[in-house]
């Protein structure tokens, strides 16, 4: 295709995302229900699998285009999973190249399901340990219809390799002073291993400088931390602590709590009193939970499961969708280019 071509379709590109986006932030989503939304399973190198899946829309939504992209795993700094690039996917870790999918792009009439299979062609010499990747269904700029994007997690283990679980802090401080707002103790966890864990918690203490401990508090998650990748836990302090010079102390555990991954001591200094707020008694949705909490996020799928993020996001959580049609947008720019 001509550059001139390239120009026109990139810049007729931005507009159509634009005027989707503000459609999309004053109307609600059609839900796209996907069979399958998570694929993790242990693989033998060297062998071919087939996953069935399929989308499809109520009888009431109106006629859509959908297109299916396979991405790189990727996280956020609270965890939850993000897309990665081609050219940024380029980590050992990476399961992109082996997944397929039947058809990129697909036209769901109302009611309407479509099958189809994600072929993961494992190589022989793929190595230990684990492989990830993304399957990211959602609009194409250029289709039809309001449809919520989705993200099917691919996390695979190599049957019969050596797992290794393992995790360093990087990075441990703790947050400003704001009046009515907790002091949160930030430790950034990156995961050095071969292989992802879930549940995975932060343990904090607190001491005064005359080496009383004056707090101590916990804070877990509810996502997989994927190989070479890192999550922060903000951790809020619930204890009164006058002013003056504290050292504190994180450990960061595996889910059973008796593993160490790491430890790590930072000080920090109280200017004025300090005393916690009253403690939130709901989650609206934050990737990490306090231990002492009942509540439960609603992304939560139980202990050893794949959250699935996003799930189906109609109306005030909009901005989602805007994220993903960003995505889709960049991802149909790169393959005009070809």
């Amino acid at each position: 295709m001509p550059p001139s071509c390239h120009k026109f379709w990139y810049t007729n590109g931005i507009i159509t995302v634009l005027l989707l986006s503000s459609i999309l932030v004053i109307q609600p989503v059609m839900a796209l229900k996907v069979v399958n939304p998570k694929i993790m399973a242990d693989v033998v190198p060297g062998q071919t699998y087939q996953f069935p899946m399929a989308v499809s829309i109520d009888m009431n939504d109106p006629a859509t285009d959908v297109a299916i992209d396979v991405l790189g795993f990727g996280q956020s700094p609270g965890g939850s999973y993000s897309w990665l690039t081609p050219a940024q996917d380029t980590g050992p870790y990476s399961a992109r190249s082996f997944v397929a999918v039947d058809s990129s792009l697909l036209h769901l009439n109302p009611g309407q399901r479509i099958d189809f299979n994600a072929t993961i062609r494992v190589p022989q010499n793929v190595g230990e340990g684990g492989r990830y990747a993304l399957i990211f269904i959602h609009p194409p700029p250029t289709g039809s219809g309001l449809v919520a994007t989705i993200t099917v997690p691919v996390m695979l283990t190599m049957k019969g390799t050596t797992l290794i679980h393992t995790g360093t802090i990087t990075n441990l401080q703790a947050g400003e002073e704001v009046t009515g707002r907790p002091i949160e103790i930030r430790t950034t966890l990156q995961n050095t291993g071969n292989h992802h864990y879930y549940g995975a918690l932060v343990n904090i203490t607190v001491t005064d400088s005359a080496g009383n401990l004056v707090a101590r508090e916990s804070t877990t998650t509810i996502f997989a931390l994927i190989p070479e990748n890192q999550m922060t836990f903000a951790t809020p302090i619930t204890s009164t602590l006058s002013p003056g010079t504290y050292t504190v102390k994180s450990e960061a555990k595996l889910a059973d709590g008796m593993a160490l991954l790491d430890s790590k001591t930072a000080t920090f200094t109280i200017q004025t009193p300090y005393v916690p707020p009253t403690p939130q008694t709901t989650i609206t949705g934050g990737a990490q939970v306090p231990t002492g909490t009942t509540a439960t996020p609603v992304e939560a799928e139980g202990p050893k499961k794949v959250p699935f993020l996003p799930i189906y996001t109609p109306g005030p959580d909009a901005l989602v969708i805007i994220e993903g049609l960003s995505v889709a947008f960049l991802l149909w720019t790169a393959r005009l280019r070809r």
